[in-house]
């Protein structure tokens, strides 16, 4: 199929002002596409490697046979790398406090788990496409916007908030078109997607409020115009190799019914322009309208170039390698094929040629046993086959880090590697692993601080003010809400002496009547405590308000939590940290400072590592005198009055999985 890939030389409808911006648009395009067409063909062979495909028009052997180094490091990788969910802290810095972090913190982790409803993929699944992606071409990109989304409601004939919150969407590389004059995203950056007439009336990429894309009238009457039966294909800018591998053809822009539209979005600091560079048409011109002033762009890259924007690939330097050991392995196989089925020469004039069938009990006509011989083939390749493929393997492992392979490097041909080889290809695995975490580490982080600044500026609305409820599953965070007292109830000095005067008349009041909440919150009239816990005792439910994303705050991810320890450094890691809490030394210098350890948390913990789910059914409370169960609703607020901490959640709050006051959880 022909390519029509650069874009109209200047618009055909629109205003004169749009006709310019189309035209700075567009040149941006046609030298973004121009790159990418320099890029794909490279990259084209490295998802023939990633994906273990030979193709057989250019294979010289008769045999098809790929040992998958490649995939196989880039897989294991990956997987070291994102094991499980990061940990991370949020820090306060100016206008910030503890508390604040906290909140932020969870906040920001219970947005990393409900991104699923809206992208249908977890979260992890879209970084470890970054990391995979990353590794074969160089650098990856995800934009990562606010994404505001209503669907209809049945029952009331009304649209519904589905979700309202931060998302981080992984782009294909191919339709990612930047500026190549420098190493890092500088000026701008275009997006091209794919998307229907229908996507564009309703969807809204801001905030909340109504679709904010204009000439769509216009942009209708170009796309009736087109000849075309569909819509834009994919397939007229660039080939789907992975698609063609698995023989699928690529079907995105052949709807008759639903048609697409090549769509660009050229991302600037102060602006975005988005258009459609086949149709002539300027769909949006506004300024860049999140606080943060940044393109909302996170990339991705491991192993930096001075000059290009692309890093190295993974792949590059061991591309041929891996072609050599593929061709080694082939022609191997042939030659063993070849040496079970070997050619046989005959000679015509002594022997009845339809005679010669190959089978149990088949005669053969001829002359003389000479008249047909075996051909015989030399065995020097069979023979030096396992030292040369053991030498190929080596030389790949060692150049990518790995350490799957147990082949010496010192003694060519030896089938274990010694003590000394395993120490130090471990070292190299971790230090390689370590500085690809240092990047991944300043891209996380770099996509929760846009987080961090959408939830500040859009999960507030001005319509819409009321706090937002969100649970909270992490045990440390919920005994941290509890101990500060989010949670607590208090009765005042004024409602004590209302009390006492009550009593002095003969008034029957119950004290529990006039309990208030420690950290109150408004909710729709009804004065609730900030957090609360479920019925159960799982989870927790906390309050947020718009003053709990005021301030400073940066984000501090531990990369090294998703890392997958060997069993033997958690062993090791368990046993020196409970023989250093149980020493008494340790804990007569704690309680001198005023401090001590909480030994049925640590318990808790060590079981969840083990896999003990439910760790809390091991513990049982003690009984004091024939009074029962310690007194688990009471605690004291700061040397003033008495308080109960609220161990069900309260009435309009919510329990379980019930939606509060008929809202959503956020």
């Amino acid at each position: 199929m022909p390519r029509d890939n650069k874009s109209q030389k200047e618009a055909i409808v629109g205003t004169k002002q749009e006709m310019n911006t189309f035209k700075e648009s567009s040149f941006h395009y046609d030298a973004g596409v121009s790159d990418l067409d320099s890029r794909i063909p490279d990259w084209n062979t490295k998802d023939e490697l990633f994906r273990s495909h030979i193709n057989e028009e250019n294979w010289p052997y008769q045999s098809l046979i790929f040992d998958p180094r490649v995939f196989t490091f880039i897989f294991e990788k990956t997987a070291r790398l994102f094991a499980r969910k990061p940990r991370a802290k949020v820090v306060p810095r100016s206008g910030g406090d503890e508390i604040g972090a906290r909140v932020i913190n969870e906040l920001l982790a219970y947005q990393w788990d409900d991104n699923e409803r809206v992208s249908a993929s977890p979260m992890i699944a879209k970084w470890s496409l970054m990391d995979q992606n990353a590794r074969k071409y160089g650098a990856s990109f995800a934009l990562c916007k606010w994404h505001y989304e209503t669907r209809p409601n049945k029952k009331n004939k009304k649209r519904d908030v589905f979700y309202d919150g931060p998302d981080l969407r992984v782009w294909n590389n191919r339709d990612v078109l930047v500026d190549n004059a420098y190493s890092s995203i500088k000026n701008w950056i275009q997006l091209r997607d794919y998307v229907t007439i229908q996507d564009l009336e309703r969807v809204n990429d801001i905030a909340k409020g109504k679709p904010v894309y204009k000439n769509l009238d216009l942009l209708k009457q170009q796309v009736r115009l087109d000849e075309r039966s569909g819509g834009d294909t994919r397939s007229s800018n660039w080939q789907s190799r992975n698609k063609s591998i698995t023989g699928v053809e690529d079907r995105l822009g052949m709807d008759e019914v639903f048609k697409t539209v090549e769509i660009v979005t050229e991302y600037r600091k102060d602006r975005w322009i988005t258009f459609a560079p086949k149709h002539g048409v300027v769909i949006r011109d506004i300024e860049n309208p999140y606080d943060h002033g940044q393109i909302p762009v996170v990339m991705l890259k491991y192993y930096p170039i001075d000059d290009d924007i692309y890093g190295l690939s993974e792949i590059e330097p061991v591309e041929r390698l891996q072609k050599a050991i593929n061709s080694l392995v082939c022609q191997y196989v042939d030659a063993i094929n070849m040496g079970l089925y070997p050619i046989v020469k005959v000679r015509s004039q002594g022997v009845q040629m339809h005679t010669l069938e190959f089978g149990p009990g088949k005669k053969w006509i001829m002359d003389s046993p000479d008249d047909v011989m075996p051909y015989e083939q030399g065995t020097a390749g069979i023979a030096e086959f396992t030292s040369t493929y053991r030498f190929l393997v080596s030389a790949l492992q060692e150049a990518v880090g790995e350490t799957s392979s147990g082949i010496s490097n010192l003694v060519p041909g030896s089938p274990e590697k010694t003590a000394t080889e395993i120490q130090e290809s471990s070292l190299q695995r971790n230090a390689r692993d370590n500085y690809n975490q240092i990047f991944l580490s300043e891209a996380l982080k770099k996509q929760m601080m846009f987080w961090m600044t959408m939830n500040a500026q859009f999960l507030f609305n001005e319509e819409d003010g009321r706090a937002k409820i969100i649970r909270i599953a992490d045990k440390e965070a919920i005994n941290f809400f509890e101990r500060i007292g989010l949670g607590a109830r208090t009765i005042s000095d004024e409602s004590i002496q209302a009390y006492a005067d009550a009593i002095g008349y003969g008034a029957d009041i119950d004290p529990t009547e006039l309990e208030e909440a420690l950290f109150p919150v408004n909710v729709e009239g009804d004065t609730l405590p900030k957090f609360a816990r479920d019925t159960q005792g799982d989870t927790g439910f906390l309050l947020l308000e718009r003053e709990d994303l005021s301030g400073n705050y940066d984000y501090i991810p531990d990369i090294e939590s998703m890392s997958l320890p060997s069993d033997q450094q958690l062993a090791q890691a368990r046993q020196s940290l409970f023989t250093t809490t149980i020493a008494p030394t340790v804990q007569q210098s704690l309680a001198q400072k005023g401090w001590s350890v909480n030994t049925k948390l640590l318990l808790e913990d060590t079981y969840e590592l083990l896999g003990i789910k439910n760790p809390e059914k091991y513990f049982e409370k003690l009984q004091l005198g024939g009074q029962g169960e310690l007194n688990q609703g009471r605690a004291t607020a700061t040397g003033q009055s008495e308080v109960s901490q609220g161990a069900n959640v309260p009435s309009g709050l919510g329990a379980g999985n019930e939606a509060p006051f008929g809202g959503e959880i956020q």
